[in-house]
C-alpha cells in the first residue's frame, strides 16, 4: 500500500475540520527545498534560499513534494529535506509556502514558530527521559556469533556455547501480559520491569539492553499508517538515529494471516553516551490493535544478541478476542457505528457532552468566554427584572446556571486531560469537600472550595499541556487568531470582574447589584433622603410613641448587606426651649451605653438649622453613623448601623444624601 502524500493528508484533514494530522505528516514528509548552500550530508550546513514571493517584504520559501513545483526559476539548488528540517533551518519570521497540485498551502511565520517550538519540546523531553534512565553497565566481552535455533522450546537465553544454538532454558523466561490489548511475550526473569504510558519497559542491567512495548486500540489505522506514525516519533525525538536499510516483514511462531508485522533498525549515539547503540523497532497489527516493540542496546551487545532479540519477536502473541466489537474496524469505511478515536480525532468543541479529548490554555479561555455569555445575559436580566419574579423566571435562571456549570466542569476536565491528568480528580475532590463539609461544618467547605478553585486556576491558566500525544489524545494544534482574540477578551473580562468585585466590596457588597436606590420624602416634605434599597414602615419604639403619641412619629427602614438604614421624624407639638440641648440628648441616645464617639460629633448646619453628625463605635465592633437636626417643632434623624467599618462608604453616602427643603 502506497503511503499517503502530504497533500492527500492535508486535503482530508481540512475536510474533517482538524488540521492536526496534517502537521504530523508535514514534519515527516520529504520536500524539495531551494538552498543557497548544499552543506554536508542530508541537512548539515544547509542554508535555505528565501525570497519575497508576495512582494510585501515578507520572506518565505517555496517547497514541494514535486521537484518541478519547488524550482524558483533562478537556478537555485534543490535539496531533499524533511518538513522538520525546513522548520529548524528556516530563519525567524519567515513563512513556508507548500506548492500543491492546484494551490499553495501557506504556513505563516507564527505557525512555523509553533512547529519549531513543538519539535524542540519533543527533543528536550526525549533527552530528559534518557538522562533519567539508568546508565548502562559496560558491555561484556563479545562471545561467538549466535545461531537461531528455529525448533527451540518456548523460552529465550543469553548464555550459549560458541557457535551453538540459543540456550532458552538458561534465561528462566517469564510470561508478560498487557491485558487491555491482549499482548503476551517472554522476557528473561532477571530483567527489571517498569511501567510507561500505554505499555511496559524492561532493563537488562548486565548488557544495557532496554525493551519497550506500547499498544493502542486504533481500528482505523493500517500497519503502514502505524509504521509511518511511529517513525514520525522516532525522527522527531531521536534525530541522532539513522535508519539501517529498509523495513522488513516479521512473523510470529503462532501468527496467522490476521497478524501482520514489520521491523526497522536504526543506529546512532545517544546524547551523553560514548558508544554507539542499535535499535530494532517492530510494528505489529491485529484486529484494530497496534503494537510497537523497541529493543535497544550498545552496538556490540546488539550484534551479539541479534538472534535472541529476533527470537523474542517470534514469540509475541496477541489474543484474538481482546478487541471488543465496538473497537473493530467496520466493513465500510464510513460506517455510522465506528467508534470515535481520540488519537488524531477532531478537537473538542466549546459546547458538547463528551468528556473525551484535550484542549490547551488559550482555547480553554476562549471557550470559557462563550460558556459564560449565558451567565452574563442572566445577570443583566435579573438586574432589569423585579426581585419578585414568578416561578417560571426562577426555573429559567436555575436551569441556565446548571447548564453553565456543567460546561464549565467539562472545560476543566478537558484542560486536565491536556496536562495528562484524569478529570475524575475534579469530581473526587468535590465529593470529598462536600462530605467533609457535612461532617465538620461550613468553614471546612469554604476552605476546601477555595483550595479547589485556586488549584483549577493554576492548571487552567498557567500549566502548559504535555508535549505531543498523551493518554487522552493528540496534542492540540496551533491556535487561530480568533482563539487568541477570545482568550485575550476572557482575560480582560476577568480583570474587569476583579476590579468590579473590589469596588462592590468597598461599596457594601454584592447585594448592591440587585438593590435599586430609592429617594424618600417625609410626609411634611421637609426631609429628603436616598435609601440604598426600598424602605418600609417600621413601628417606632414604645417609649417614643408613649411620649409623643402614635401619630406624631414616622419611622422607616431598609436593610442591605448586613447594614440597617433608618430615618425617624418626630413632631413634638411645640417648640423646644433649647434646640441645642435637644440635639445633645438625641446624640447621647445614638451613642447609647455601649458606644463611644469616634473623633467626636461634628456640628453642622442644614440650611439655617443646627445639625450634628455622629460616628459611634460600639463595644461589640458595630458602627453607627447618624445625622440629627431640629426644625421648629420637629426632630429629623438619619441612622445607619453596620457590623463593622467596612460598610462606611455606603453608610456615609446614605447620611450625606439627607437634605432639608426648608
Amino acid at each position: 500500500m502506497t503511503s499517503e502524500t502530504f497533500e492527500q493528508v492535508l486535503t482530508a484533514a481540512q475536510a474533517d475540520g482538524s488540521i492536526n494530522p496534517a502537521w504530523k505528516k508535514f514534519v515527516n514528509t520529504k520536500f524539495f527545498v531551494p538552498v543557497a548552500q548544499p552543506g554536508a550530508g542530508e541537512s548539515g550546513g544547509v542554508r535555505l534560499r528565501t525570497r519575497d514571493s508576495k512582494g510585501d517584504g515578507t520572506q518565505s520559501i517555496v517547497i514541494s513534494e514535486v521537484r518541478e513545483r519547488a524550482e524558483d526559476g533562478q537556478g537555485s539548488l534543490l535539496a531533499a529535506l524533511s518538513g522538520a528540517d525546513v522548520v529548524r533551518l528556516l530563519q525567524a519570521d519567515a513563512a513556508i509556502l507548500v506548492a500543491l497540485s492546484d494551490r499553495t498551502f501557506d504556513i505563516a511565520h507564527d505557525r512555523v514558530a509553533w512547529l519549531r517550538k513543538s519539535i524542540e519540546a519533543s527533543l528536550a523531553k526525549a533527552a530528559a527521559a534518557r538522562a533519567a534512565a539508568p546508565a548502562p553497565a559496560p558491555a561484556p566481552a563479545a562471545p561467538a556469533a549466535v545461531v537461531l535455533e528455529k525448533s527451540a522450546p518456548v523460552a529465550p537465553a543469553p548464555r550459549r556455547a560458541a557457535n551453538g544454538p540459543l540456550d532458552v532454558a538458561a534465561l528462566k523466561p517469564r510470561n508478560v501480559t498487557i491485558a487491555k490489548i491482549g499482548l503476551q511475550f517472554f522476557v528473561p526473569a532477571d530483567w527489571r520491569e517498569s511501567t510507561m504510558s500505554n505499555g511496559l519497559r524492561f532493563h537488562d542491567d548486565s548488557s544495557g539492553t532496554v525493551l519497550e512495548t506500547v499498544g493502542y486500540l486504533k481500528p482505523d489505522v493500517s500497519l503502514n499508517k502505524w509504521v509511518e506514525q511511529r517513525l514520525a516519533v522516532v525522527k522527531h525525538e531521536m534525530r541522532y538515529l539513522k535508519q539501517d536499510g529498509e523495513a522488513y516483514a516479521i512473523n510470529g511462531a503462532e501468527w496467522s494471516d490476521r497478524v501482520t508485522g514489520r521491523a526497522i533498525e536504526f543506529t546512532g549515539t545517544i546524547p551523553g553516551d560514548t558508544a554507539e547503540s542499535r535499535f530494532l523497532v517492530a510494528f505489529v497489527r491485529v484486529d484494530g490493535i497496534v503494537v510497537a516493540i523497541t529493543i535497544r542496546a550498545p552496538a556490540d551487545v546488539f550484534e551479539e544478541n541479534r538472534a535472541l532479540y529476533k527470537w523474542f519477536l517470534t514469540r509475541v502473541e496477541l489474543d484474538e478476542m481482546v478487541a471488543p466489537t465496538p473497537y473493530r474496524a467496520p466493513d465500510s469505511g464510513s460506517g455510522s457505528d465506528r467508534e470515535h478515536n481520540v488519537d488524531g480525532g477532531k478537537a473538542p468543541s466549546a459546547f458538547g457532552f463528551s468528556m473525551e479529548g484535550r484542549i490547551g490554555r488559550l482555547r480553554a479561555m476562549a471557550y470559557s468566554l462563550l460558556v459564560f455569555l449565558p451567565v452574563v445575559a442572566l445577570t443583566l436580566a435579573t438586574i432589569k427584572l423585579p426581585t419578585t419574579g414568578g416561578d417560571n423566571l426562577t426555573y429559567v435562571i436555575g436551569t441556565g446556571v446548571f447548564v453553565t456549570l456543567f460546561f464549565c466542569l467539562r472545560l476543566m476536565v478537558l484542560r486536565m486531560h491536556d496536562v495528562n491528568l484524569s478529570g475524575k480528580w475534579i469530581f473526587g475532590f468535590l465529593l470529598a469537600v462536600a462530605a467533609c463539609g457535612a461532617a465538620w461544618g461550613k468553614d471546612f467547605t469554604t476552605a476546601g472550595t477555595i483550595i479547589f478553585w485556586l488549584g483549577m486556576v493554576i492548571i487552567y491558566c498557567f500549566i502548559p499541556g504535555t508535549d505531543g500525544d498523551n493518554d487522552f489524545g493528540d496534542a492540540p494544534g496551533p491556535n487561530s487568531n480568533l482563539v487568541k482574540a477570545g482568550a485575550g477578551v476572557f482575560i480582560l473580562f476577568q480583570l474587569l470582574s476583579l476590579l468590579g468585585q473590589a469596588s462592590m466590596r468597598n461599596a457594601g457588597g454584592y447585594g448592591a447589584m440587585r438593590a435599586a436606590p430609592t429617594s424618600w420624602t417625609s410626609a411634611d416634605g421637609a426631609m429628603v433622603i436616598t435609601f440604598p434599597a426600598k424602605p418600609t414602615e417600621v413601628p417606632p419604639p414604645a417609649n417614643v410613641t408613649k411620649r409623643f403619641g402614635t401619630g406624631a412619629v414616622q419611622q422607616l427602614g431598609a436593610s442591605l448587606n448586613n447594614t440597617v438604614y433608618s430615618v425617624q421624624v418626630i413632631d413634638m407639638g411645640q417648640l423646644p426651649p433649647d434646640p441645642e440641648a435637644l440635639l445633645q440628648r438625641m446624640e447621647d441616645t445614638v451613642v447609647g451605653n455601649d458606644g463611644t464617639l469616634d473623633s467626636g460629633a461634628t456640628h453642622r448646619r442644614l440650611g439655617t438649622y443646627a445639625a450634628r453628625e455622629v460616628k459611634v463605635r460600639a463595644r461589640d465592633g458595630r458602627m453607627r453613623w447618624a445625622k440629627l437636626t431640629v426644625v421648629g417643632t420637629k426632630m429629623y434623624m438619619a441612622l445607619a448601623e453596620a457590623p463593622d467599618a467596612k460598610s462606611e462608604q455606603a453608610a456615609v453616602a446614605f447620611i450625606n444624601s439627607f437634605i432639608l427643603n426648608r
